[in-house]
This record gives C-alpha cells, structure tokens and sequence, in this order.
C-alpha cells in the first residue's frame, strides 16, 4: 500500500504537537524539539507537504528511545509527536496498527490486574 498525505490530519496533528510543546516553555528538552520541528511543523500547517517524510528525516524520534519526554504526559508530548510522526509519514500502516493494538491490550492487561 502507497502511503499518501492527508493533508486535513496533517494539519490538526501539526497544530497539536505544537500546542502540547509549548506547554513546557521551562524544559530545555521540551523547547529544543519544538525548534528542530518548527520547520516541518510550519510546512504542514501551510500544506506544503504534499509526499510522505521518510521517518529518519522527522527530528527527535531518538530521544524517545531513550525517555527523554517519558515526565511530560499532561499534556503528552509522545502521544502528540508520535501521531504528527505518523502523519508526516503518511499515516500508519496496518502493521503499525497492529503493533499498537497488541501494546495497548498488554497495557490494559497489566492495569487488569493491579
């Protein structure tokens, strides 16, 4: 399957990422990625991204890995870059689905049983 822009979503996850980021304006982490994003953050808002961004050439995905935005939840900085990531992408795909389905059920399971 050919992944293509949805240029409305892509939008609205622009607009929210960069409204959760600048929740944090005293988080050095927090307000380095905004400056790194801005460009494609900008692009997006305007429409000028009209074919798929590989993930590699979206800032930041590495500080994920390592936790570096795990205490920002409230608003949740993973939560907004991970859909503006997949946006830019051209959505997710069904394996991506499927991960995060599988995640999910593990997640709830766990809460289950506590």
């Amino acid at each position: 399957m050919t992944q293509s822009i949805d240029p409305v979503k892509l939008k609205a996850s622009a607009e929210h990422l960069e409204w959760v980021l600048k929740q944090y304006p005293d988080s050095e982490d927090v307000q380095s990625l905004l400056r790194a994003l801005l460009p494609l953050i900008e692009a997006a808002k305007a429409g000028r991204v009209l074919e798929p961004v590989g993930r590699r050439d979206i800032p930041g995905a590495y500080n994920f890995g390592d936790g570096v935005y795990t205490p920002y939840r409230d608003p949740d900085v993973d939560e907004a870059y991970s859909e503006f990531s997949a946006e830019m992408r051209g959505g997710r795909d069904e394996e991506e689905n499927e991960i995060i389905a599988s995640v999910q059920a593990m997640i709830d399971g766990a809460k289950a049983r506590d």
